[in-house]
């Protein structure tokens, strides 16, 4: 799993132990590690990384979360966000 995300968000899900956690400031950023990513790979991106890179259209396993915290308070919000999304629950 690959978290792509505001700093906010991509800090908080590094320290909770998903090593592949990447801030997005811009465009271009998001676009080299695009380039690098299987396209089978799950990837949590915040609203905001979406509209920004359209190009995520063409991955299939793309979960949005949303960028404010206070729409998930515990890491259970966040794990029904994904299992909703995919069908199975994951570890955070």
């Amino acid at each position: 799993m690959i978290v792509l995300g505001n700093p906010e968000f991509a800090t908080g899900m590094k320290l909770a132990g998903i090593k592949d956690s990447y801030a997005i400031r811009k465009r271009e950023d998001a676009l080299g590690l695009l380039a690098k990513i299987d396209r089978k790979e799950f990837i949590l991106a915040n609203f905001s990384v979406i509209r920004l890179i359209p190009e995520l259209d063409d991955f299939r396993n793309v979960i949005s979360i949303p960028d404010k915290a206070e729409k998930f308070l515990t890491t259970d919000d966040l794990k029904g966000i994904i299992k909703s999304a995919i069908g199975i629950e994951l570890d955070l």
